[in-house]
């Protein structure tokens, strides 16, 4: 019976610290917050670009981290005024953000390092996401949130759906191509319409990896040709030799490739507007002859 008593008073205690501990990081981020929620505010690097630092509460609330203290990703700005960064550009800000990601996500910090992101963060690339470029900052959703899922393919559209940084590193338009195939359309369907349920269809992920995204061309990478159809058939196991023989790489049909889905898509594009175009100069002609019968009516 005593040592019942005991089990119990520990279990006290334990529940009293973890709440106490609680109050304490909630009060720290209470202090925070009198500042960063409000709107517009931003800090100027010296290379003269702007940082928004502005905090919503109720964000930080629903994110996964939201038992942790600010101090845990802000170390050594406890006190106000803050001291400055050391950060003189934006790129070297997010890099900074990023290392402090990966004191907690060793694992993901080291897939990342070796995929073409992490690669050309080393090369000096300022265009390459970091860690907040897909996770953001302070609203950070479980990875295995419906909602985080099916908004994949807008976060990676950021940057394969800007021309601009497809024309700097020659990407294909795999954003642009992706939102009007089948995996595209029935993901965004459920991003709109069911965002609490997960889309059966693939993300950008499922085919590419999650931080360890290899180049296309690369023996080990998941989209490789030699290694295509084991991708697909994680989603599809009865896919046959010639299923992943289908796949246009993210290429819009054309004469040189898949030329028979080109001139059947060609086809169409004729065909409908022009049987729409015939039937509305049809119901035009037929009310004119019905609106003439029924003039020459009153004539008699």
């Amino acid at each position: 019976m005593r040592g019942r008593v005991q089990r119990i008073t520990w279990w006290v205690i334990l529940l009293a610290a973890g709440c106490g501990l609680f109050a304490v990081r909630s009060l720290a981020q209470e202090a925070c917050l009198q500042c960063h929620e409000t709107e517009g505010l931003s800090i100027t690097l010296p290379s003269g670009e702007s940082i928004p630092v502005t905090v919503k509460g109720k964000d930080l609330a629903a994110s996964v981290h939201r038992d942790l203290s600010c101090t845990t990703c802000h170390p050594g700005q406890e006190k106000y005024p803050h001291p400055p960064l050391a950060a003189k550009t934006a790129r070297e800000f997010r890099v900074a953000s990023a290392r402090i990601c990966q004191s907690c996500h060793s694992d993901a910090a080291s897939d990342y390092s070796q995929s073409v992101h992490g690669r050309g963060l080393k090369l000096g690339l300022a265009d390459v996401p970091t860690c907040q470029s897909c996770h953001t900052a302070h609203t950070v959703k479980p990875a295995k949130d419906p909602a985080f899922r099916n908004n994949i393919p807008l976060v990676c559209g950021n940057c394969h759906g800007d021309p601009q940084l497809a024309s700097k590193y020659g990407m294909k338009e795999v954003y642009q191509t992706y939102a009007t195939e089948f995996h595209g359309v029935t993901t965004f369907f459920y991003r709109v319409t069911k965002p609490q349920e997960v889309s059966p269809a693939a993300v950008c992920y499922d085919c590419h990896g999650i931080h360890d995204v290899k180049a296309v061309d690369a023996p080990d990478s998941p989209v490789n040709k030699q290694n295509l159809l084991s991708t697909c058939r994680k989603c599809h196991p009865q896919a046959g030799a010639l299923f992943a023989s289908a796949w246009l790489e993210h290429e819009r049909p054309a004469l040189g490739k898949a030329t028979l889905v080109y001139l059947v898509s060609l086809f169409y594009t004729i065909l409908i507007p022009s049987v729409v175009v015939f039937l509305g100069v049809h119901t035009v002609l037929d009310l004119w002859r019905w609106l003439m019968d029924r003039l020459e009516e009153r004539r008699r």
